[in-house]
Protein backbone atom coordinates (compact mmCIF):
# COMPACT_ATOMS: atom_id res chain seq x y z
CA UNK A 1 0.00 0.00 0.00
CA UNK A 2 1.18 3.45 -0.65
CA UNK A 3 0.35 6.33 1.05
CA UNK A 4 1.49 9.57 -1.17
CA UNK A 5 0.65 13.10 -0.22
CA UNK A 6 0.46 15.28 -3.54
CA UNK A 7 1.97 18.79 -3.16
CA UNK A 8 3.81 21.02 -5.85
CA UNK A 9 5.92 23.83 -5.43
CA UNK A 10 4.92 26.37 -8.20
CA UNK A 11 8.19 28.14 -7.90
CA UNK A 12 10.11 25.58 -8.05
CA UNK A 13 8.93 23.80 -10.52
CA UNK A 14 8.69 26.63 -12.83
CA UNK A 15 11.86 26.54 -15.10
CA UNK A 16 11.53 22.84 -15.67
CA UNK A 17 7.79 23.64 -16.86
CA UNK A 18 8.74 26.21 -19.28
CA UNK A 19 10.88 23.80 -21.02
CA UNK A 20 7.93 22.16 -22.41
CA UNK A 21 9.50 18.76 -22.47
CA UNK A 22 8.14 15.67 -20.90
CA UNK A 23 9.83 14.25 -17.88
CA UNK A 24 11.93 11.28 -18.63
CA UNK A 25 11.19 8.21 -16.41
CA UNK A 26 14.29 5.49 -15.38
CA UNK A 27 14.02 2.51 -15.23
CA UNK A 28 12.14 1.27 -12.00
CA UNK A 29 10.25 4.62 -11.84
CA UNK A 30 6.57 4.75 -11.84
CA UNK A 31 4.59 7.66 -14.15
CA UNK A 32 2.07 9.02 -11.20
CA UNK A 33 0.38 10.74 -13.94
CA UNK A 34 -0.14 8.01 -16.37
CA UNK A 35 0.43 10.16 -19.23
CA UNK A 36 4.07 8.36 -20.63
CA UNK A 37 3.30 4.64 -18.78
CA UNK A 38 0.23 2.91 -17.34
CA UNK A 39 0.18 0.95 -14.14
CA UNK A 40 -0.43 -2.85 -14.26
CA UNK A 41 -2.49 -3.12 -11.48
CA UNK A 42 -5.43 -1.05 -10.33
CA UNK A 43 -5.22 1.63 -8.22
CA UNK A 44 -7.44 2.74 -5.71
CA UNK A 45 -7.29 6.38 -3.98
CA UNK A 46 -9.12 7.76 -1.04
CA UNK A 47 -8.94 11.71 -0.87
CA UNK A 48 -9.62 14.08 2.56
CA UNK A 49 -9.64 17.44 3.09
CA UNK A 50 -8.15 20.05 0.26
CA UNK A 51 -7.62 17.74 -2.56
CA UNK A 52 -6.72 20.70 -5.77
CA UNK A 53 -4.61 20.68 -8.47
CA UNK A 54 -2.46 18.67 -8.70
CA UNK A 55 -3.47 16.22 -6.22
CA UNK A 56 -7.33 15.98 -8.15
CA UNK A 57 -5.44 15.15 -11.12
CA UNK A 58 -3.19 12.30 -8.94
CA UNK A 59 -7.09 11.14 -8.19
CA UNK A 60 -7.73 11.03 -11.56
CA UNK A 61 -5.67 8.43 -12.29
CA UNK A 62 -7.15 6.06 -9.90
CA UNK A 63 -9.02 3.26 -10.58
CA UNK A 64 -11.50 3.21 -7.68
CA UNK A 65 -11.93 6.61 -5.79
CA UNK A 66 -13.06 7.51 -2.33
CA UNK A 67 -13.52 10.27 0.08
CA UNK A 68 -14.09 11.24 3.19
CA UNK A 69 -16.79 13.53 3.68
CA UNK A 70 -14.42 16.25 4.51
CA UNK A 71 -12.82 16.53 0.87
CA UNK A 72 -12.67 19.90 -0.73
CA UNK A 73 -11.73 19.01 -4.74
CA UNK A 74 -10.77 22.08 -7.01
CA UNK A 75 -8.70 22.38 -10.07
CA UNK A 76 -8.33 26.29 -10.17
CA UNK A 77 -4.84 26.78 -11.91
CA UNK A 78 -6.95 28.96 -14.60
CA UNK A 79 -7.49 31.87 -11.77
CA UNK A 80 -3.83 31.61 -11.24
CA UNK A 81 -2.73 31.79 -14.93
CA UNK A 82 -1.85 28.47 -15.92
CA UNK A 83 -4.00 25.11 -16.56
CA UNK A 84 -4.39 21.99 -15.77
CA UNK A 85 -1.47 20.16 -17.04
CA UNK A 86 -1.51 16.95 -15.39
CA UNK A 87 -4.02 15.52 -17.81
CA UNK A 88 -7.35 16.30 -16.04
CA UNK A 89 -8.25 18.29 -19.55
CA UNK A 90 -8.48 14.71 -20.20
CA UNK A 91 -9.53 12.31 -17.47
CA UNK A 92 -11.63 14.94 -15.58
CA UNK A 93 -13.81 15.57 -18.79
CA UNK A 94 -14.28 11.44 -19.50
CA UNK A 95 -15.12 10.78 -15.74
CA UNK A 96 -17.60 13.68 -15.23
CA UNK A 97 -18.48 15.08 -18.58
CA UNK A 98 -17.79 17.62 -20.77
CA UNK A 99 -20.25 20.20 -18.69
CA UNK A 100 -19.42 18.91 -15.57
CA UNK A 101 -15.92 19.27 -15.59
CA UNK A 102 -15.49 23.11 -17.61
CA UNK A 103 -18.14 24.03 -14.87
CA UNK A 104 -15.05 23.67 -12.89
CA UNK A 105 -11.68 23.81 -14.76
CA UNK A 106 -13.12 26.95 -16.24
CA UNK A 107 -14.43 29.08 -13.38
CA UNK A 108 -11.43 27.56 -10.43
CA UNK A 109 -14.67 26.89 -8.60
CA UNK A 110 -13.97 24.33 -6.16
CA UNK A 111 -16.40 20.98 -5.09
CA UNK A 112 -16.93 18.67 -2.16
CA UNK A 113 -17.71 15.29 -2.26
CA UNK A 114 -21.23 14.83 -2.38
CA UNK A 115 -20.70 16.40 -6.21
CA UNK A 116 -17.96 14.68 -6.79
CA UNK A 117 -20.04 11.56 -6.24
CA UNK A 118 -22.69 13.07 -8.33
CA UNK A 119 -20.54 13.73 -11.77
CA UNK A 120 -18.31 10.32 -10.84
CA UNK A 121 -15.87 11.30 -9.93
CA UNK A 122 -15.61 9.61 -6.56
CA UNK A 123 -17.49 6.33 -6.32
CA UNK A 124 -18.31 6.50 -2.33
CA UNK A 125 -17.82 9.18 0.58
CA UNK A 126 -17.31 7.74 3.88
CA UNK A 127 -17.80 10.19 6.90
CA UNK A 128 -14.16 10.71 7.94
CA UNK A 129 -10.77 10.05 6.40
CA UNK A 130 -10.02 6.82 8.92
CA UNK A 131 -13.25 4.91 7.70
CA UNK A 132 -12.59 6.38 4.15
CA UNK A 133 -8.96 5.12 4.39
CA UNK A 134 -10.70 1.57 5.96
CA UNK A 135 -13.14 1.16 2.75
CA UNK A 136 -10.24 1.95 0.50
CA UNK A 137 -8.34 -0.84 2.16
CA UNK A 138 -11.18 -3.09 2.43
CA UNK A 139 -12.24 -3.22 -1.96
CA UNK A 140 -8.61 -3.18 -2.39
CA UNK A 141 -8.48 -6.23 -0.59
CA UNK A 142 -11.36 -7.50 -2.45
CA UNK A 143 -9.69 -6.40 -5.56
CA UNK A 144 -6.62 -8.48 -4.16
CA UNK A 145 -8.54 -11.34 -3.61
CA UNK A 146 -10.17 -12.08 -7.39
CA UNK A 147 -7.40 -13.93 -10.15
CA UNK A 148 -4.68 -11.22 -11.19
CA UNK A 149 -4.77 -12.71 -14.82
CA UNK A 150 -8.41 -11.72 -15.24
CA UNK A 151 -7.70 -8.30 -13.48
CA UNK A 152 -4.57 -7.45 -15.30
CA UNK A 153 -6.80 -8.24 -18.42
CA UNK A 154 -9.94 -6.15 -17.91
CA UNK A 155 -7.64 -3.23 -16.94
CA UNK A 156 -6.14 -3.90 -20.47
CA UNK A 157 -9.41 -4.42 -22.22
CA UNK A 158 -10.87 -1.27 -20.58
CA UNK A 159 -7.55 0.76 -21.67
CA UNK A 160 -7.59 -0.37 -25.19
CA UNK A 161 -11.34 1.20 -25.42
CA UNK A 162 -9.44 4.75 -24.33
CA UNK A 163 -6.23 5.00 -24.69
CA UNK A 164 -6.19 5.86 -28.43
CA UNK A 165 -7.70 8.88 -28.82
CA UNK A 166 -6.59 10.11 -25.06
CA UNK A 167 -2.89 9.39 -26.10
CA UNK A 168 -2.76 12.55 -28.92
CA UNK A 169 -3.80 14.85 -26.00
CA UNK A 170 -1.62 13.65 -23.32
CA UNK A 171 1.70 14.18 -25.56
CA UNK A 172 0.49 17.55 -25.75
CA UNK A 173 0.44 18.78 -22.27
CA UNK A 174 4.00 19.38 -21.43
CA UNK A 175 4.37 21.82 -24.72
CA UNK A 176 1.29 23.36 -23.84
CA UNK A 177 2.15 24.06 -20.04
CA UNK A 178 5.34 25.01 -20.90
CA UNK A 179 3.66 27.74 -23.11
CA UNK A 180 1.85 28.98 -20.30
CA UNK A 181 4.72 28.77 -18.10
CA UNK A 182 6.50 31.45 -20.51
CA UNK A 183 3.51 34.07 -20.87
CA UNK A 184 3.33 37.57 -19.06
CA UNK A 185 -0.54 35.80 -17.63
CA UNK A 186 1.64 33.32 -16.05
CA UNK A 187 3.82 35.93 -14.46
CA UNK A 188 1.02 38.07 -13.20
CA UNK A 189 -0.79 35.43 -11.38
CA UNK A 190 2.11 34.09 -9.30
CA UNK A 191 2.40 37.94 -8.55
CA UNK A 192 -0.84 38.74 -7.66
CA UNK A 193 -1.16 35.12 -5.66
CA UNK A 194 2.13 36.15 -3.50
CA UNK A 195 0.46 39.74 -3.23
CA UNK A 196 -2.92 38.26 -1.86
CA UNK A 197 -4.96 40.55 -4.69
CA UNK A 198 -6.80 39.25 -8.00
CA UNK A 199 -4.71 38.95 -10.81
CA UNK A 200 -5.06 41.53 -14.00
CA UNK A 201 -4.65 38.95 -16.97
CA UNK A 202 -4.09 40.84 -20.71
CA UNK A 203 -3.66 37.81 -22.80
CA UNK A 204 -0.49 37.35 -23.07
Amino acid sequence: MLIYRAQRDVDAFTELAKTGKPTALVEGELDPLGKIKRLSKPLIVVAHGDTWNMGHELLLTADIRIAAADARFGQDENTHGRFPGGGATVRFVREAGWANAMRYMLTGDHWGADEARRIGVVQEIAPDREKALARGIEIAERVAGCAPLGIRTTLASAHLAIDGAENAAYRELDAQYGALYRTNDFLEGRKAEAEGRLPIYVGN
